[in-house]
């Protein structure tokens, strides 16, 4: 690694990360009875670098690149089907899979307004060789077979917000507000396109998709009250992850989608003088249902009666309360 200023204003960081990975799994193959042996070694130089430029000391202009792999799990490579209860369909691996690589690219803006406060805004690129996905598989009856493979080439890219700050900012009294100055209001908002290139793919339904599992948005935003002084911390966040591929389909079965789902979390805590501390949660107050469908009219949205209903899950709020003590 290399860290140094230029000037006044600019701070350049380099580096690179050296990884030498070593794979081993043996397994009976089942159309011959063969045992057969995978021993992968793979070296791979993983650079980074980024450029900080100070504006002024509250805010920032930053540059980066970084490159990332992501591996296969063993059950990911194992090649036996097993039962997924919970889901209600086969799961097989694949010994073939490709670890997948990722080069990652930021722009950002950055401001610091006060003491725990912050604003961000960020452009990203990301380029994907070989990534991983789930796939259902053709010709099968009863519960669904789903296998790993790999895609050969995925792009996403997007904007990402986020911002962290007190409530006295809008207080236009010269004498600052205590409740409003011990609030925080934050967030973290992004805006995702991804695109998976599946023009030549046998059986593929259209030329490209969003990349299984990412959402085109994810929302996580909340308030906090925390006093010191007098011992509170409330806080009430929410969060919702956009609509998203579950199952890659094929030639006889369309995408399965997973619907947005929003919840709301809240916790109050009471702390004491004598170390005592209570605390009290609720999380998923909504408890909405986790629905999985077949967007069959191809509207990009879930329609009761129109779209196969696949799957749903439903869920229940969860309560605790807990007392402490410090020693």
């Amino acid at each position: 690694m290399f860290d140094a200023k230029i000037m006044k204003s600019i701070k350049v960081n380099l580096g690179a990360r050296i990884e030498s990975y070593n794979q081993k799994f043996n397994y009976i193959d089942f159309g011959s009875n063969l045992e057969q042996n995978i021993d992968t070694t793979v070296v791979d130089i993983l650079p980074s670098a980024s450029v900080i430029y100070s504006i002024t000391k509250k805010m920032n202009v930053r540059a980066s690149y970084a490159k990332t792999l992501s591996r296969p799990e063993f059950r990911e490579l194992a090649p036996f089907a097993f039962y997924n209860f919970a889901m209600d369909n086969i799961i097989s691996g694949n010994p073939n899979l490709k670890r997948a690589t990722i080069d990652n690219f930021d722009l950002r803006y950055e401001v610091y307004p006060g003491s725990g406060q912050m604003f961000t805004i960020t452009g990203f690129y990301k380029n994907f060789q070989n990534p991983i996905e789930m796939i259902m598989r053709p010709g099968t009856s009863g519960a669904p077979e789903l296998y790993y493979t790999n895609v050969p080439h995925v792009t996403s890219n997007g904007l990402e917000l986020e911002y962290r700050i007190k409530l006295d900012v809008f207080s236009k009294d010269s004498i600052p507000n205590k409740f409003l100055s011990n609030t925080t209001l934050y967030a973290n908002a992004a805006i995702i396109k991804s695109k998976v290139d599946v023009s030549e793919v046998v059986g593929s339904n259209y030329d490209e998709r969003p990349l299984q599992g990412q959402s085109p948005y994810i929302i996580n935003t909340g308030i906090i009250y925390n006093s010191e002084e007098k011992g509170w911390n409330i806080s009430l966040s929410y969060n919702v992850v956009g609509r998203r591929i579950y199952l890659v389909g094929n030639s006889q079965e369309p995408d399965v989608w997973e619907k947005e789902r929003h919840r709301f979390d809240f916790q109050i805590r009471k702390s004491f003088k004598n170390n005592l501390e209570i605390t009290f949660n609720v999380r998923d107050i909504l408890a909405q249902k986790q629905l999985f469908y077949q967007d069959l009219n191809g509207n990009k949205k879930y329609d009761k009666g129109t779209d196969n209903r696949w799957q749903e899950v439903s869920y229940g709020q969860t309560f605790g309360l807990t007392l402490g003590y410090k020693f």
